[in-house]
């Protein structure tokens, strides 16, 4: 599943400047809009990974977004881009938990960075709270079960879903991989 972002700017060629830099030189897809009191709705219809936004909009500023997804404990990661960047709205953004703070005019290099850094975090995220949910399964012998099932689709990535080598790199059998796998394909229908 391709990760998302979402972008809040007011101006409109800069939602279409940061659309086409996304668009062209990264596979995360992206939303944008230039109302900023239209992110609350969004953010009821969506989860995004990263959510770009302005410091300085009408309406709910870049800082009201950070907060709004801080309070809820949302799992969206927060990057702030401003043109008016400040020592203090630096360090309040930080200390609001914000993820990275950009002043203009930046370098499509250095967004890109920043975002790629970003999603990188949400995966890593993502697996460690995968991980927690497994070792809280009860009995043991669940545990085992959906644990394999994991294992088994993480070294199909590996392997490029290539049977012979899945044998080869884990030392299950090759039926027993092909159970697990249709195990998997069934909890994901």
């Amino acid at each position: 599943m391709a990760q998302t972002i979402l972008s809040v700017d007011d101006e409109p060629h800069m939602l279409k400047l940061l659309e086409r830099i996304i668009t062209e030189k990264t596979p995360f897809k992206i939303t944008t809009t230039s109302n900023s009191l239209e992110v609350p709705e969004l953010l009821k219809q969506n989860t995004y990974d990263v959510i770009l936004a302005d410091l300085k909009m009408p309406g709910l500023d870049g800082m009201d977004i950070l907060r709004m997804v801080r309070e809820q404990e949302r799992f969206e990661e927060v990057i702030i881009i401003t043109a008016f960047g400040s020592l203090e709205t630096a360090i309040e953004s930080l200390s609001l938990g914000v993820f990275d703070y950009i002043t203009k005019p930046f370098k499509k290099e250095q967004i890109i960075f920043t975002i790629k850094r970003a999603m990188r975090w949400q995966e890593m995220k993502r697996k460690s709270s995968q991980a927690d949910k497994m070792f809280a399964i009860e009995p043991y012998s669940k545990a085992q079960e959906v644990f394999e099932r994991e294992y088994v689709r993480r070294l199909s990535e590996r392997c490029e879903g290539n049977k012979e080598a899945m044998a080869d790199r884990s030392g299950l059998a090759s039926d027993r991989i092909a159970s697990l796998e249709s195990d998997t394909e069934t909890d994901a229908n």
